[in-house]
């Protein structure tokens, strides 16, 4: 199977951005009223100042332009407070933290649980709400957001 730009992306932007001592959070390639927007989140435990952000930029933007990859604007910015989780370690370190968890059509149950995170396997995802503790199976999962208005 043919890697997909945002697998390109990620693949060229990784170790860069490593190497500055931060995380890839997410590669977003979209076009926007006409122009083609790459988006870059990144993240670290100390967090994102714009001047990691500038320096992440000035480190990725030759490698993405070598690549051949078309843009219109190249941001790279902090995932924000409503962040999605996407990773076991994203949901090791932000246990106990409030989330939305928005859940597949054929879900039989909820569409969407609020809650505050308070475990994960590789199976399913622990959230205590007001209901109790409920149990989403991963596979129905369609994403995760920090949810700091709980």
């Amino acid at each position: 199977m043919a890697e997909s730009k945002k697998e390109l992306i990620s693949r060229i932007v990784i170790e860069p951005i490593k190497q500055l001592q931060a995380d890839l959070v997410e590669v977003e390639y979209r076009r926007e009223d006409g122009d083609l927007f790459l988006r870059i989140f990144i993240d670290r435990e100390t967090g994102v100042t714009l001047d990691l952000c500038s320096r992440i930029s000035r480190a990725i933007q030759g490698l993405i332009d070598e690549a051949g990859i078309e843009y219109d604007h190249l941001e790279v910015s902090s995932p924000g407070i409503n962040r999605k989780l996407t990773s076991d370690r994203d949901f090791i370190r932000f246990e106990g933290q409030p989330v939305k968890v928005k859940l597949s059509k054929g879900f039989e149950g909820p569409r969407q649980v609020v809650g505050v995170l308070i475990g994960h396997s590789e199976l399913t995802l622990k959230v205590e709400n007001e209901q109790g503790i409920v149990e989403l199976p991963r596979s129905e999962i369609t994403v995760v957001r920090l949810h700091p208005n709980l």
